[in-house]
């Protein structure tokens, strides 16, 4: 299709193609894994501590339970022994998961691929066996900003208009397409079809 595909798994871009039919692709690219790590690293400042005082609380309570004779012990402190490990357990999941964010990040990159086409903007993933499709309409974006590195590889944000929140206050809706190389190009593609100008 287009040299943005090259690195995209071949699933994704022959049951993409089939959803394309009828569009003509004026820019194609797989979003950065690396970049994609970096974006979500940051939150390793609040899953990092946060991991090590669940696994902290875990050993301490496995400590106690391992360290009660519940045998001898009806009710009271045998019960609560027991109970302080299950307690701790969905911290250190929630804690793992956190962590591991930045690797699930690239992992979907990899298997993502975001298209310009002369009718949307369309990021479709592999989820499994599935096929998930997003899609912007040009005529929904009511800016767009760009952060591009030294290698041109960036992010594109596009500020899609406001909504009010369950408090009534306006919030801004935005959708970003991060670690995408050849960032402004995209962007100068997508401002000629928001212009009306093709491309």
């Amino acid at each position: 299709m287009t040299r943005g595909f090259d690195s995209v798994p071949r699933e994704l871009v022959a049951r993409l193609t089939r959803d394309l039919q009828g569009e003509r692709i004026l820019w194609a690219g797989q979003p950065s894994p690396r970049a994609a790590f970096w974006a979500g690293a940051p939150i390793w400042l609040f899953a990092i501590p946060w991991l090590a005082f669940s696994l902290g609380w875990e050993a301490i309570a496995l400590a106690a339970y391992f360290g009660t004779d519940l045998g001898k012990t009806p009710g009271g402190a045998g019960l609560m022994a027991a109970i302080f490990p299950l307690f701790g357990i969905p911290f250190v999941l929630i804690g793992i998961g956190l962590v591991g964010k930045p690797f699930w990040n690239a992992w979907r990159a990899r298997r993502s691929v975001h298209v310009l086409t002369d009718k949307r903007l369309v990021t479709a993933r592999l989820r499994g066996s599935a096929l998930e499709v997003d899609s912007i309409a040009p005529g929904r974006i009511m800016a767009i900003s760009r952060l591009e590195g030294r290698e041109g590889i960036g992010t594109l944000t596009f500020s899609l208009g406001a909504f009010r929140d369950s408090d009534g206050d306006p919030v801004e809706k935005r959708e970003s397409w991060v670690g995408v190389a050849d960032v402004k190009t995209l962007e100068d593609r997508l401002r000629q079809i928001m212009a009306g100008g093709g491309a």
